[in-house]
């Protein structure tokens, strides 16, 4: 059972690992956690250009991973993270954002050499085929289709947020990832005809998967990783077929922000104190593994929308329009702030009459931890994304409150978005997003009641859906504003810098700029855990960017 490659994840990164070594021959295996569906049978969740079936159906997530959020609000959640080949481009947004030049520069700058701008964008351009425009910022040959939703599909809500934003400073962009300032713009989607085109359907075609050197196993967990001394040999899984393992020269850890980190410690790389008083044998003290993990924190606020101002049914993508801004805030760059306006918030009846606008902020400053619990495989690693740690942050998520709250006070949007109430994607919001036919019952219900009854739909969205907060008196109060924040604060699944990228010297790095590990041969990480810091952009399309730049360096032996 010898390979030349065995890359551990079949999310966006796993496969274009996948696909681009096996095009010259080499003997590679690609193993994933979850299910696989070959290209002619996929189901139609996925395949569903609105996300929210998908996201919340547990088929395709890690079962048993919390997360720690705010570090002193006593608040465990369960973390969507997907199990499922494609990995995350299979039940996400689509949101094809590359995020901010500057991004790529100060990597490079801190140590991750090549990683500059200039050094990216070749591959943000490789991986796509955009549908919209042919410039030297664009590819029209890649795998990845790149298509955006229309301005004349906007609903009533996003026209009028449109025109509120426009009066706010904030102009229409056509194209997001051709420049990178203030504006507004039609969402760039890994979608084709409405339909999800994700990494598996890209990368691992019907043809390549045909291809006699390339081995895919579905539904595998890999334990460990195999070594002798400070060389990888390869990684011990576990499977309905019991416990294989396999060889090869070179291991690729393409397992995400969360399980790339938790997989090296089980496997003796990562620091030492942690790994002796686990039981763990030491095969390198390496002490950035599993820290400085990032994710843009955000909130939300809906409103109710007359039918006439919804999101159409038959409308492409989920997000209709995504808006940037700069925040002012003393120490940190322009533009690094963000606003999705979504004219539907959830597939359920209730989720189709509200409008939101989620906003987070972009480049954020607070790190958090991946540890382990204990040495087993089975059980999940300790997640602590400590958001809010660092008051830049703090600070400019409450001011962005405020800004979006009086957004809606404005001319155009006061008639459009009726009753608005702050939200977050917590709690009980996350359990009537399960797809089943109970919460579509329920819904319903609940739903007919607000469309009868002004007055009713009132008390139902502030004593069911929002708890009791109302905006007037959070913005009454810095004290009040802030606690909902750190009480309601979510992530938007874009975890990434566990394993970053930098120099030897460099206590905090994991890899170099190749995705070689420090000081252990045989072994590379090529997902959004390399990243020196979370992009100010959704993660997808640049984590399809490192795994292209990675394996491109792999393939010219460096």
């Amino acid at each position: 059972m010898l390979f030349d490659y065995i890359i551990v994840g079949g999310g966006s990164s796993g496969c274009v690992i996948a696909n681009r070594l096996s095009a010259n021959g080499s003997r590679v295996l690609l193993i994933e956690a979850g299910p696989d569906f070959s290209p002619d049978a996929i189901p139609d969740d996925i395949l569903d250009g609105n996300p929210t079936r998908a996201y919340y159906n547990p088929r395709y997530q890690w079962p048993s991973l919390n997360a720690t959020i705010v570090q002193d609000v006593s608040r465990r959640t369960h973390y969507e993270q997907a199990r499922v080949m494609g990995g995350g481009s299979s039940i996400n947004a689509q949101v094809a954002n590359r995020g901010a030049p500057s991004d790529y520069d100060e990597w490079a700058s801190i140590g991750a050499t090549g990683w500059d701008w200039a050094g990216v964008l070749p591959y943000f351009r490789r991986l796509e085929c955009d549908l919209d425009f042919d410039n030297e910022f664009h590819g029209n040959n890649g795998p990845l289709p790149i298509s955006r939703v229309r301005k004349a599909e906007w609903s009533g809500f996003i026209r009028a947020v449109s025109t509120a934003f426009e009066d706010r400073g904030i102009p229409f962009r056509p194209d997001f990832n051709s420049g990178f300032g203030d504006g507004h713009s039609v969402v760039p989607l890994t979608n084709r005809n409405g339909r999800r085109v994700s990494a598996a359907m890209a990368y691992l075609s019907e043809s390549v998967r045909a291809r006699p050197n390339l081995t895919i196993l579905p539904e595998t967990t890999v334990v460990r990783l195999t070594s002798s001394a400070r060389q990888i040999t390869g990684v011990e899984t576990e499977s309905k077929n019991g416990r294989p393992s396999y060889r090869a020269s070179t291991v690729i850890l393409c397992a995400g922000a969360i399980h790339s980190p938790a997989l090296l410690m089980r496997s003796g790389i990562g620091p030492a104190e942690q790994l002796i008083n686990l039981g763990i044998p030491i095969v390198a003290d390496i002490k950035g593994v599993g820290k400085n993990l990032q994710e843009h924190p955000g909130v939300a606020i809906s409103a109710y929308l007359s039918p006439d101002d919804r999101m159409a049914a038959n409308a492409t993508g989920y997000i209709q329009m995504h808006a940037r801004y700069s925040s002012g805030y003393e120490g940190c760059p322009s533009t690094d702030m963000a606003i999705s306006a979504l004219a539907k918030s959830a597939w359920h009846p209730i989720g189709r009459r509200l409008g939101s606008l989620a906003f987070w902020v972009n480049r954020v400053y607070s790190t958090g931890t991946v540890s382990l619990k204990n040495s087993s495989h089975a059980t999940e690693p300790e997640v602590n994304f400590n958001m809010l740690s660092d008051k830049r942050d703090a600070e400019r998520l409450k001011e962005a409150f405020r800004f979006v709250a009086h957004l809606l006070e404005h001319k155009a949007l006061v008639p459009v978005a009726l009753d608005p109430f702050p939200s977050a994607w917590t709690g009980r919001a996350k359990r009537i997003s399960k797809y089943s036919r109970l919460n579509l019952g329920l819904t319903s219900i609940v739903a007919t009641l607000m469309d009868n009854s002004p007055w009713l739909r009132r008390n139902l969205i502030r004593s069911a859906i929002a708890d009791g907060h109302i905006i007037s008196t959070l913005l009454q109060s810095d004290e009040l504003l802030d606690q909902f924040i750190r009480q309601n604060v979510f992530g938007n699944f874009h975890p990434t810098s566990t394993c970053r990228m930098g120099t030897v010297m460099d206590p905090t790095s994991v890899t170099d700029s190749f995705g070689r590990v420090h000081r252990v041969g045989g072994l590379r990480v090529a997902d959004a855990s390399v990243m020196p810091f979370c992009p100010q952009a959704n993660t997808n399309i640049p984590t399809v960017m490192v795994a292209e730049k990675i394996s491109d360096a792999m393939l010219n032996v460096r």
